[in-house]
């Protein structure tokens, strides 16, 4: 798994003097910049409705213990928030945080230069501003959660290696 290969540390959780080895988790590594841009290693994914990041790895990688790594590269921390939710659990979402889910979260016009497909947030009394409701607005933020990137698989091996060799520096 992810922590497997980390630095271990001691540590006394009470203070006591009494140490326990622990993995460090507060390691950090950072994929490099050039490698998180080059399109040739990653592809754009649609996360099919209801899929959990160990079912993606799987798909992809054939390997559950992989969803790291989509987590890694999309910068996924908390799996419950930044993660799309199932339709199901998008309902039961929407519905606990609004009282009302057709009410209007804000207006919003389309960008007059540029492309139309940008949208930017208005006043009601904005010329030709449109009513998005609050239902509409999550289902837009569940949409670009929906679409990940993905190290192709064909990469996997070559990621793992660069991964551990440097976690092994960070050991010393």
């Amino acid at each position: 798994m992810y922590f497997n290969d980390f630095p271990e540390i001691k540590y006394d959780p009470t203070g006591s003097g009494n140490y326990n080895t622990i993995q460090d988790i507060m390691t950090r590594i950072k994929v490099r910049n050039y490698i998180k841009n080059n399109t040739s290693i990653f592809a754009k994914y649609g996360v099919p409705d209801g899929h959990t990041p160990e079912i993606v790895a799987y798909d992809l990688y054939g390997d559950t213990q992989y969803h790291w790594i989509l987590l890694l590269f999309n910068q996924i921390i908390n799996v419950y928030y930044d993660w799309p939710l199932s339709r199901k659990n998008f309902q039961k979402y929407v519905l606990n945080k609004y009282s009302n889910p057709d009410a209007v979260h804000h207006y919003e016009v389309a960008q007059s230069s540029g492309g139309d497909w940008v949208k930017i947030k208005v006043e009601s009394d904005v010329a030709g501003a449109t009513a998005v409701t609050n239902l509409e607005y999550e289902a837009a933020l569940q949409d670009v959660k929906r679409e990940i990137r993905i190290l192709q698989p064909r990469f996997l091996g070559r990621f793992k290696a660069e991964f551990s060799t440097l976690l092994e520096q960070a050991k010393e």
